[in-house]
């Protein structure tokens, strides 16, 4: 996630960010198999998308928190 996207969703939600490498145990709970991963837990359902999360729009589409065009 860029700093422009945590930008966009500061005071809105809360981001957590876990590096793997340095706790793996994360991955398995959260049913993590590729990275980057970025999970949207609530509200449900639960979202991810994987691979490049460079695309702003794509990527707040994706998690539903902007409706498609």
């Amino acid at each position: 996630m860029s700093s422009n996207q945590a930008e966009l969703l500061a005071g809105k939600y809360q981001i957590e960010v876990i590096d793997l490498l340095e706790q793996p145990q994360f991955a398995a709970g959260d049913e993590i198999l590729a990275i980057p991963t970025l999970v949207r837990k609530l509200p449900e359902p639960l979202r991810r998308i994987v691979g490049d999360l460079r695309n702003t729009e794509r990527t707040l589409v994706g998690l539903n928190l902007r409706p498609s065009k």
